[in-house]
């Protein structure tokens, strides 16, 4: 049985920053508030870490490179929530 930690990596990247990203318009859903933002992403981050381990297990694909890619979007993200609140 191999394990797909490229796969998973990609799909909590996309559920984080999904999640993370409700608390702001246009989207703005309102019911996790805050927490939202810091739950999205802890997901996204973990989703990093899967990344992080299907490169280092060298999976076989190109899937790793693409979660890989994705942590600029956390830089991103960083910014993004400087910029509107001004710490974070």
């Amino acid at each position: 049985m191999t394990r797909k930690y490229s796969k998973y990596s990609i799909i909590l990247i996309v559920v984080g920053i999904f999640i993370a990203y409700m608390g702001f318009p246009p989207i703005n859903i309102d019911f996790l508030g805050m927490w939202g933002i810091y739950g999205g992403f802890g997901i996204y981050l973990t989703g990093i870490a899967l990344g992080i381990i299907a490169f280092f297990k060298k999976e076989k694909g190109f899937m790793k490179y693409i979660s890989l890619l994705s942590i600029s979007l956390g830089v991103f993200f960083i910014a993004f929530l400087y910029a509107i609140v001004g710490r974070i």
